[in-house]
């Protein structure tokens, strides 16, 4: 395409034709004309770059987009998937624990309840052998060898008062001589007091 300047220094041989006055004026008017037509060229030339520069960096975001979108989304699906497997680890272990814990539980309550019923068969032999003892303490008392046999009560509880009113006689009489009535009982004389007595084996 040529260009302004290229048309304004154009020259033509002279020689017989066109005027050449009406030539060099209607080439003005095609020269101002095209001028503007390529100024205007030009300017949408560098519109139509400049919007292809454009172009060309949003399809660079673009891609940078896609690829981040695509990286964003894998690394949630890794997340994801890692998430899950650890949950299904977490889990598992939860189970294994409340599983060792449960036989934990089992075996202490197995434990307890062997004490338990060891403490009850104890404590049944116990309460027999008080029992037996109790029952043969009680069979003892109530032996032959355990029981008192008093012939006449009252006569013995007589025989007592008068005891204790002699000794307190005995007291008042302290500075007197001893008669021969106030002498001690002999051994003869007290079995004659107490024949009245039977104690049995």
């Amino acid at each position: 395409m040529l260009t302004p300047i290229e048309i304004q220094s154009r020259t033509f041989k002279s020689g017989l034709g066109y005027d050449k006055k009406e030539v060099d004026q209607f080439i003005k008017e095609i020269l101002a004309g095209y001028e503007s037509m390529y100024r205007e060229n030009m300017e949408l030339n560098d519109k139509l770059n400049t919007l292809n520069e454009g172009i060309q960096y949003y399809k660079t975001i673009e891609k940078t987009l896609q690829k981040a979108l695509v990286l964003a989304q894998k690394t949630a699906e890794d997340t994801q998937a890692a998430a899950r497997k650890k949950a299904k680890l977490i889990e598992k272990e939860a189970e294994n624990k409340a599983s060792a814990i449960l036989a934990d539980a089992r075996d202490e309550l197995h434990r307890l309840h062997t004490q338990t019923v060891q403490l009850i068969q104890q404590y049944d032999r116990y309460k027999a052998q008080f029992r037996s003892l109790a029952a043969a303490q009680i069979d003892i008392l109530e032996s032959e060898g355990f029981q008192i046999h008093v012939a006449n009560p009252e006569a013995f509880a007589e025989h007592g008062r008068e005891t204790e009113a002699a000794g307190n006689d005995s007291d008042v009489r302290a500075d007197s001589d001893t008669s021969e009535d106030d002498a001690p009982l002999s051994p003869d004389d007290d079995a004659e007091h107490f024949d009245f007595i039977d104690l049995e084996e």
